[in-house]
């Protein structure tokens, strides 16, 4: 994983425990090499991310005896456990995927912060024993590991364009989920939380409630500039990453250093105006790339190796453009990740507004205006005119379905397709929206739970990772998450507007040509592609007799739903895209659990 940590390498062999660390040095250069151990060596750790409140953290410990040999926040991690235990990281504030071996007890913890932020997988290995690793790609070099596909994570691939978590695409390897600590011992391993999202009180009024939000987005960016190494922002143009880059200039006693890339096509939207609107606003340091020939083939396949297993998240080559850019002049770049779950910032929850308004109408009511209203609606308003019947989990799975089930039961050999409960997805979803628990709030909930950490965030850090650049996320603050959790929803979204809140506390700032236009994202032209630069790509992978993914496909089924895109059906493009996305993974060697090369 030397993309990860490209300035260091350390090992630590203690029988039965074997640590190994790559190096992306950002605090204490010269001193934070790992492992790293406390005073009297029995106690070692490795960790990737940062803790934010170290300082703080240190003083507190440096009272209580603790002896530091470094400057680096590693060093709190087991001085911090020798205090506290398992329950450690209960205190820190961060991004961080840790292991730490207690070598007096012999015990290993890993640890992931509590929101997904930085990846951590394990596999419990055929012969005894455990292996873990920030990559999937680390724990296919290790003997033991079942590297069967597992048939529900490709169902729900196919949903979803990700896995959900604790599964991953292999039967043994899982994810570390956010917010919980491993412990393995001899005699057996437990998962455990160490944190849940509790809303904090809901302030008084919405003003009340913007002052306080916007107190707490200042302190979360400030504490992320903690650097050694250049640090700058990712500005598009958009209201997330331009309330980032403000709260930055108001921290920093020089310019903030701003990267924006854009496409030399008329397909792709281009945001480079507003961004260089909000460059000039905060007098950033702006550095903006014309991506001329975008080699979609080449950078696929290379972006899909990176990601472990299948994603189809199509900002994935964008993103690692702009990492990879921002990655000449910086070392770490603050982005504008997961203001969009907090405050409701995509289409999909003017649907849940529009049921909440039509709660008090029988189910049988709503099913019947959804059949007689469809016919005329948009592709959109009828797929939310299709959920109009349904309750709030399975609702929650069609919406953001890029291949409904019937779908994808067409699409699953009859093999496969007996190896997945129905409703796998709907059932597991159903944890998040209990009784006293629906509405707007409630699929926030889910969607910072399950899509952040498994989707969205597994994107940033393993795209920004594999241009060997830290992004960090201010948004994701616990502490901010917490406070928007408790907000009202119609302070989220209200009659059509959505980011109410957001956005009157950014009109203070920001023009309103900024805080008020529509949203586009970090978009690519799929849909066109795959009908125009991409079409023999796409028929080279889901055409071809030989197709990898045809073990677990029906190449009939394959074949007509991409027919039918190239006849013109829009609604197809996402669908083909996640199929073309497994293809090339299956491709890259990982599919078949053979190592990288």
């Amino acid at each position: 994983m030397r993309h990860r940590g490209p300035d260091d390498e350390g090992f630590h062999l203690d029988p039965p425990a074997y640590l190994g660390h790559r190096r992306l040095s950002i605090i204490d250069l010269s001193g934070g090499h790992q492992p790293l151990p406390n005073e009297d060596r029995s106690i070692w750790t490795v960790f990737n991310g940062e803790i934010y409140n170290h300082g703080a953290i240190r003083a507190t410990l440096e009272k209580k005896g603790h002896v530091y040999r470094t400057h680096s926040d590693s060093e709190t991690i087991v001085h911090l456990y020798e205090e506290d235990g398992p329950a450690f990281p209960a205190k820190m504030n961060g991004m961080f995927a840790i292991a730490l071996w207690d070598r007096p007890r012999r015990t290993l913890l890993l640890v992931r912060d509590r929101l997904g932020i930085k990846p951590l997988y394990y596999a419990q290995l055929e012969r005894g024993g455990l292996a873990f690793a920030s990559e999937i790609k680390a724990l296919l070099c290790c003997p033991g590991v079942d590297t069967a596909i597992d048939p529900v994570a490709l169902d729900s691939y196919l949903a979803l364009q990700y896995i959900p978590g604790p599964r991953t695409i292999y039967h043994g390897v899982q994810k570390l989920p956010a917010g919980h600590v491993l412990v393995a011992r001899e005699n057996g391993l437990t998962v455990s939380p160490y944190w849940t999202l509790a809303a904090r009180p809901t302030p008084a009024s919405f003003e009340r409630a913007g002052e306080e939000f916007v107190a707490l987005l200042d302190d979360a960016v400030r504490i992320r500039l903690m650097s050694e190494v250049p640090l700058g922002a990712f500005l598009s143009g958009g209201l997330d990453s331009a309330l980032v880059v403000a709260a930055m200039a108001k921290a920093m006693d020089r310019p903030v250093r701003t990267f924006s890339i854009g496409f030399e096509t008329e397909e792709w939207h281009s945001e480079l105006p507003y961004a260089a609107q909000v460059a000039t606003l905060f007098g950033t340091d702006h550095e903006t790339r014309i991506v001329t020939a975008v080699d979609m083939r080449t950078l696929l396949a290379t972006t899909t190796a990176q990601l472990d297993e299948p994603l189809a998240d199509v900002a994935a080559v964008p993103t690692y453009l702009l990492s990879a850019f921002a990655r000449d002049h910086v070392t770490v770049a603050l982005t504008g990740e997961g203001a969009d779950e907090l405050f409701a910032g995509y289409d999909h929850y003017k649907v849940e507004w529009m049921m909440n308004r039509l709660a008090w109408m029988p189910v049988a009511l709503r099913r019947a205006v959804g059949a007689i209203a469809g016919p005329f609606a948009g592709l959109r308003m009828r797929k939310a005119l299709d959920a109009m019947g349904m309750d709030q989990a399975a609702r929650f799975v069609f919406m953001r379905s890029v291949l409904p089930e019937n779908l994808r039961r067409g699409l699953l050999r009859a093999d496969v397709a007996r190896q997945v409960p129905a409703l796998h997805l709907e059932q597991r979803m159903g944890g998040h929206f209990p009784a006293r628990e629906n509405g707007l709030n409630a699929v926030l909930r889910a969607d910072t739970l399950e899509w952040l950490p498994d989707d969205l965030l597994m994107k940033v850090d393993k795209m920004s990772m594999l241009a060997s650049l830290e992004a960090r996320v201010p948004f994701l603050d616990y502490r901010l998450v917490e406070l928007v959790a408790g907000f009202a929803p119609e302070w989220k979204y209200r009659a059509g507007r959505s980011k109410v809140l957001l956005k009157a506390v950014a009109e203070r700032t920001l023009p309103a040509g900024i805080v008020h236009r529509p949203k586009h994202g970090f978009m690519p032209p799929v849909g066109s592609w795959i009908r125009g630069s991409l079409r023999s790509f796409v028929e080279e992978h889901l055409l071809d007799p030989a197709a990898l993914s045809a073990q677990w496909l029906e190449p009939q089924a394959t074949h007509r739903l991409l027919q039918r895109h190239l006849n013109g059906e829009e609604r197809l493009a996402l669908p083909i895209w996640v199929l073309l996305c497994l293809e090339v993974w299956l491709r890259t060697g990982r599919g078949s659990g053979a190592p990288p090369a």
